[in-house]
């Protein structure tokens, strides 16, 4: 029995990374699909703001670069305290920009209160610092075939150089997204850049913290396609600590774990695709801390067999590693990989219990990614 415990462990901690992504790469459709005719139509680009001054006149005109005609974009200032305001209106030109001062509640409500004022058929998420190429809207919209609820744009993430900071894990969700598209199953968007139909869209409940991803998912949940832009981008400029990164995937966890009841639907096994992807890519990776405990604890227990101790001994010097990479900042490649793995486990483990208890707050400071240099 133990020995079963321990082997279920290490196979649900292996497969949303490397068992999940394997068998999207061996499955097919069951008949190739023709892309959609996209649509046309008025667009609103929403984004929630919370203290921006550093990059919201840059946003402001980014949005002036778009190619597509009828677009407006919607700000909502969640009771900011610097001067976001008074950069809003140095960079304003015309009346596209609608602007809307509300007191700080956090970003949910905010984007519960703008969406009321949303009469555009289309709507684009994005975030105050995400800048999007001049054809990200019309590229979106290009996907936004018959029967597509949800259109998920690509981020690209840069380093300090400009140059490309997207690591392993973000080009391992890159082909996942790549691939579940064919299939109309992209398991969440990222709040950087993604379109719904606007009649879609269902007020959220006030304790939502990931906005972008309970958006899409209900819309998925209720049986619409969800798929990837991959020529839709919007860039941001990464320059984020560890422990930044480690508070941000925290709240991102806690988020998720409320999530699982919101969308609880989507847990049901009779819709098997929906089940099946959604259990593949979030439900196991969300789970996957409680597999590493469990996985540890078992192999502890079996160390009378010589194969399970050389087994827990490895554990052992894995974790140490994680504990020196940590202390002395060690950044080569293929040990940062394992001590990023492990920190995502700890962040999503702390989310657990912050949400178990009440602790994690539906308001948020923003991360240090910046605007890319122009």
């Amino acid at each position: 029995m133990i020995e079963l415990v321990f082997w279920v462990s290490v196979l649900l901690i292996l497969y949303p990374h490397l068992i999940y992504p394997g068998v999207l790469y061996l499955l097919r459709p069951r008949e190739l699909k023709e892309r959609r005719p996209g649509t046309r139509g008025p667009v609103a680009v929403v984004c929630s703001v919370y203290n921006e001054e550093k990059v919201i006149a840059r946003k402001i005109e980014n949005f002036y670069l778009l190619d597509y005609p009828e677009v407006e974009l919607y700000l909502g200032l969640d009771g900011c305290s610097d001067n976001t305001m008074g950069e809003i209106r140095r960079a304003m030109c015309d009346n596209r920009v609608k602007v809307f001062d509300f007191p700080r509640g956090g970003k949910v409500r905010v984007i519960n209160a703008l969406l009321e004022q949303v009469w555009q058929p289309y709507v684009v998420m994005t975030d105050a610092n995400s800048m999007f190429r001049p054809d990200a809207v019309s590229n979106l919209l290009a996907h936004l075939g018959e029967g597509v609820g949800v259109v998920c744009g690509r981020l690209v993430l840069l380093d300090g150089d400009g140059g490309s900071g997207e690591g392993i894990y973000w080009r391992l969700e890159t082909f996942i997204k790549k691939r579940e598209s064919l299939f109309d199953s992209v398991i969440g968007a990222n709040g950087a850049i993604y379109l719904f139909r606007r009649e879609m869209f269902e007020p959220l409940p006030p304790t939502t913290i990931n906005d972008d991803f309970s958006i899409s998912m209900r819309i998925f949940e209720q049986g619409h396609a969800v798929v990837y832009a991959e020529d839709a981008v919007a860039e941001e400029l990464q320059i984020t600590s560890d422990s930044e990164e480690f508070r941000r995937h925290v709240r991102d966890a806690a988020g998720h774990f409320r999530a699982l009841v919101y969308l609880r639907g989507l847990l049901n096994p009779l819709h098997g695709q929906r089940f099946f992807f959604y259990l593949g890519h979030r439900v196991f990776r969300w789970l996957g801390p409680f597999f590493l405990v469990l996985a540890f604890l078992s192999n502890a227990m079996l160390l009378t067999h010589p194969w399970y101790h050389a087994l827990f001994v490895t554990q052992c010097i894995g974790y140490g590693i994680v504990a020196v990479v940590c202390c002395f900042r060690i950044r080569w490649k293929p040990l940062y990989i394992f001590y990023y793995f492990i920190l995502l486990n700890l962040a999503i483990m702390f989310g657990f219990f912050k949400n178990l208890l009440g602790l994690q707050q539906t308001t948020w400071d923003s991360t240090r990614r910046y605007p890319p240099p122009t």
